[in-house]
């Protein structure tokens, strides 16, 4: 009985400042974005309903991306409370050691994971397409889905791959585009490179056309050609979602469709890795965040240089992760998660060598 009292006193600490931080970084983004933006919503005749539809499904994003820090902050300032108040010490002194009084934190660290997770499963992909036409409407700008840049789309149930420069749904117009038949024999496979293609009449036609044949040779150049093999409607091209849009489940499924593509896998698994590595950095946070709550709540250690280098560690670790990204030759998977088990890594053995 007497340790779950003590977990909920060290849970109670956690939350308090976990819930003014989160509030307080909500609120100052919502001040400041807005008020960088008035005059552009006002010059553009914005709608008010467009600009609280937009903050409504965006603070979300905010929320799920800003939760590591707030988790870090948490526990620097909670912990390092009960510090100077020789609490800490105090609970050492009957023989908690520092991984029982750390208990409670990875539990609710875990339980912020799978918030995240979940958050990003069921509000984030599902409102990322529409946040983003709002984000370009209050920007005055045309909404997304007049055009469609650089996109992918596959054309039969083969995997037969049609990849373009932009498409324009209005229009029903593919520009630049390029075309690779799926078939189990290599020797069959050909690519059709076109100028644009368009919807008329019932059919697809493409413009500008050459054929790649597996030799390696080319065909004469073609002015028109009407696209047989193209069965797809054009609204099944605008229906077709981006890989921030995906869920958990529809990331996996898309890597096996788009297996010809070696550029659009790797894509959708850098994202699929993400979904789970970014919530499970919520953990990891507490073993980076405790050694400096501890230590500044210890007398002569001070609170505030603690959340100073914990935010430090905080860019340290976003800059790695770009950093990272910008190398294609690591395997998707490791450039993902390098920055969170470098992290983790040493906030656990930060951890176990507290005194």
């Amino acid at each position: 009985m007497k340790m779950k009292l003590i977990d909920k006193h060290i849970l109670r600490n956690f939350m308090v400042p976990f819930a003014y931080i989160l509030l307080s970084l909500v609120g100052l983004f919502l001040v400041y974005d807005v008020s960088s933006k008035i005059g552009r919503f006002l010059r553009h005749h914005v709608s008010v309903l467009t600009i609280l539809k937009f903050y409504s499904l965006y603070v979300p994003q905010l929320v799920v991306l800003g939760l590591p820090l707030v988790t870090l902050l948490a526990v620097v300032l909670g912990v390092g409370r009960m510090g100077k108040n020789n609490e800490v010490t105090a609970m050492r002194a009957c023989g908690v050691s520092v991984l029982r009084i750390a208990s409670p934190l990875f539990a609710a660290g875990l339980l912020l994971a799978v918030v995240s997770f979940v958050m990003f499963e069921e509000v984030v992909a599902r409102t990322y397409g529409e946040t983003k036409g709002l984000e370009e409407e209050l920007r005055g700008k045309k909404s997304p889905q007049d055009a469609i840049e650089m996109g992918y789309f596959l054309t039969d149930e083969k995997g037969s791959l049609l990849q373009f420069i932009k498409y324009l749904p209005r229009q029903r117009l593919f520009e630049d585009i390029s075309w690779q038949t799926n078939s189990a024999n290599p020797g069959r496979k050909i690519i059709i490179k076109g100028f644009k293609a368009q919807w008329i009449e019932d059919s697809w036609w493409a413009f500008g056309v050459w054929v790649l044949y597996p030799d390696g040779t080319y065909s004469p150049f073609y002015r028109k050609m009407k696209m047989y093999e193209w069965e797809f409607r054009p609204e099944e091209v605008s229906q077709q979602k981006f890989p921030e849009e995906m869920t958990f489940g529809e990331l996996r499924k898309n890597i096996r469709k788009f297996r010809i593509s070696p550029e659009k896998v790797r894509n959708l698994k850098v994202q699929l890795h993400r979904r789970a590595a970014f919530p499970a950095l919520n953990l990891l946070v507490i073993a980076v965040a405790l050694p400096f709550a501890v230590r500044g709540g210890q007398r002569g250690g001070s609170i505030a240089a603690g959340v100073g280098v914990s935010m430090l560690l905080c860019v340290g670790y976003y800059g790695l992760s770009v950093l990272i990204s910008l190398f294609s030759d690591f395997p998707p998977w490791l450039g993902v998660w390098l920055p969170n088990l470098l992290f983790g890594a040493g906030g656990i053995v930060a951890t176990l060598r507290i005194d």
